[in-house]
């Protein structure tokens, strides 16, 4: 009996972080919950990582526009998103996704960043998970948990673009050469076999959009020049071969002699500058 007394406060402590962390804004449940609402109306689509999250603006593009990426998002989950939002996208004519040295090399998340499990989970229904698996409560990971907590959460703006890669709140020491090491090695393939397994989610995204008759578009980021060449080129000849495939047309950006120094947050983001610079010539060639 004691010990049931003893236990259920820290239960009832527990279950109410749990509740109120998930109540903290979250880019996951309002792109979830903007998708649910506004699917029908959709024209174009944008879907990766970070690259496009903060590098991709939709109230630029001409046609209704919404930025699905989100941080370190794979191709894993940028087939299920469209596997579950597709049918719903009656107007949808196109697709943008990011596909780069970023994220073709990119282990599961499980692997890398596996709180992020947890978000697509909880908030976009992704049912890879059970409900009673660590990737079921936020409190499970501690790390994330506690982030969330300080900085109140993450939100996007109301077309799913994130804003918060300023230019004016840039630090220049995110360009320094230990930068961009950093920025290399966390993009250095650690396993080929993530690498074919991301080819092959590639091609059945290429697949789904043929199948729904949406153009399919891969975009390769901007990135600064020491980041371009820092990478080994036994990557970039894999990204180039696993770009070239059909039914798609390809966009490479990574090297595009209209940007500079100026336009990126870090060695591999843009600041917000840069992003509407990217998204206007990006709607100027294929919109």
């Amino acid at each position: 009996m004691r010990s049931v007394l003893f236990v259920t406060p820290m239960i009832i402590v527990l279950l109410a972080l749990e509740f109120y962390v998930r109540s903290l804004p979250s880019s996951y449940r309002q792109k979830e919950q903007w998708m649910e609402e506004h699917a029908s109306e959709v024209e174009v689509l944008l879907l990766g990582n970070s690259h496009g999250l903060f590098g991709l603006r939709p109230e630029v593009f001409p046609k209704k526009t919404y930025n699905l990426c989100n941080v370190s998002q794979i191709f894993e989950y940028d087939e299920f998103l469209l596997r579950r939002f597709l049918p719903k996208c009656s107007c949808l004519t196109d697709v943008f996704l990011i596909v780069d040295n970023s994220n073709l090399f990119d282990p599961p998340l499980e692997v890398s960043e596996d709180f992020r499990c947890t978000y697509y989970h909880l908030y976009m229904h992704y049912p890879k998970h059970s409900i009673i698996s660590k990737y079921g409560f936020e409190l499970s990971h501690i790390e994330a948990f506690k982030e969330k907590l300080i900085h109140g959460g993450d939100s996007c703006d109301s077309l799913g673009w994130n804003a918060s890669y300023s230019k004016s709140t840039r630090d220049i020491s995110n360009l320094s050469p230990s930068a961009v090491q950093v920025a290399i090695d966390h993009h250095s393939c650690k396993d080929w076999n993530y690498a074919e397994a991301n080819r092959q989610a590639l091609v059945r995204i290429r697949d789904l959009c043929c199948q729904f008759h949406v153009r399919l578009i891969l975009l390769q980021a901007p990135v600064t020049h020491s980041y371009y060449y820092g990478v080994s080129q036994r990557q970039r000849d894999y990204l180039n071969n696993c770009c070239d495939i059909d039914g798609v047309v390809r966009a490479d950006y990574s090297l595009d002699e209209n940007f500079n120094e100026d336009d990126f947050y870090d060695p591999d983001h843009l600041v917000d500058t840069g992003a509407l610079k990217w998204s206007k010539l990006i709607c100027d060639s294929f919109l």
